[in-house]
């Protein structure tokens, strides 16, 4: 074979392995693009975040996010992203039961940014609490004077009203969390609620919570199945910053006002 035949039948050979190459490269493309539709196809496609970002003076109950499952798995970071309004004013019953007895407490709760003041009535004995978050006063309607206590940093306005905090969620054990729902309840005039529980030995936790305020609804404690602390919220007022509903509330017996707006 001459050497020109030789360099000829060469380049078949690398004319067909080239051709060979291109084809193996070809199916392997087309495979390619086809997962990458079947994929597009399949992906749930999640909406522009700016498209639901809230507008000024749009209502609260209009700007909550569309939850389509809460479920016991979720329900606490569902619960994390609630935020309560600033400026409102809010009533609660409170029923304690304890040994075979029945108390029952009233709580008015008025909220303006940082300043809260709460008028809890249980039997004749009418009980004040106002604190701006740093210092608290504390009086009896036949006082004229009101104690002056300064608030330690873990204490919350809850705690001291004694009306449990849906935040307290976050911090149990996910374990412990027996129940996680997205729910309308005619017992609630505040409509779409989030309903969470938790159990930790004989004692069970239930939250309502209003998707269109961020408030507790209700809270109930139960023993043994037993129910031993409920409180309901009965009124909600939300206000705005210098409402004039706001006029006297944060003023001591004495008629100073401790904490400037």
């Amino acid at each position: 074979m001459t050497a020109t035949e030789q360099n000829q039948k060469n380049m078949r050979t690398l004319l067909m392995f080239c051709v060979a190459t291109l084809a193996v490269i070809g199916v392997i493309a087309a495979l390619f693009i086809g997962n990458l539709r079947q994929n597009s196809r399949e992906a749930i496609v999640l909406p522009d975040s700016g498209a639901q970002s809230a507008q000024p003076g749009e209502p609260v109950s209009e700007r909550q996010p569309q939850l389509l499952t809460v479920s016991r798995e979720n329900v606490q970071s569902m619960v994390a992203t609630l935020r309560r309004p600033s400026y409102y004013r809010q009533s609660y019953t409170i029923t304690r039961r304890m040994n075979g007895a029945s108390f029952e407490t009233t709580a008015e709760i008025w909220v303006s940014d940082t300043r809260v003041c709460a008028v809890l009535q249980t039997g004749s004995m009418e009980k004040h609490i106002l604190t701006d978050g740093q210092t608290l006063y504390l009086w009896y309607a036949d006082d004229t004077k009101a104690k002056a206590l300064a608030v330690r940093a873990d204490m919350t306005m809850d705690a001291l009203i004694g009306i449990p905090t849906y935040e307290q969620l976050g911090t149990l054990a996910p374990e412990t969390i027996t129940d996680g729902e997205f729910i309308t309840d005619d017992r609630y005039e505040s409509g779409q609620q989030i309903f969470a529980a938790a159990e930790d030995g004989a004692v069970r936790r239930e939250y309502w919570i209003s998707l269109s305020s961020g408030l507790l609804t209700e809270a109930i404690l139960k023993s043994d199945g037993e129910t031993v602390y409920d409180a309901l919220q009965t009124e909600l007022e939300l206000l705005a910053a210098g409402d004039e509903a706001f006029d006297d509330v944060f003023v001591l017996p004495d008629g100073t006002t401790p904490f400037s707006e």
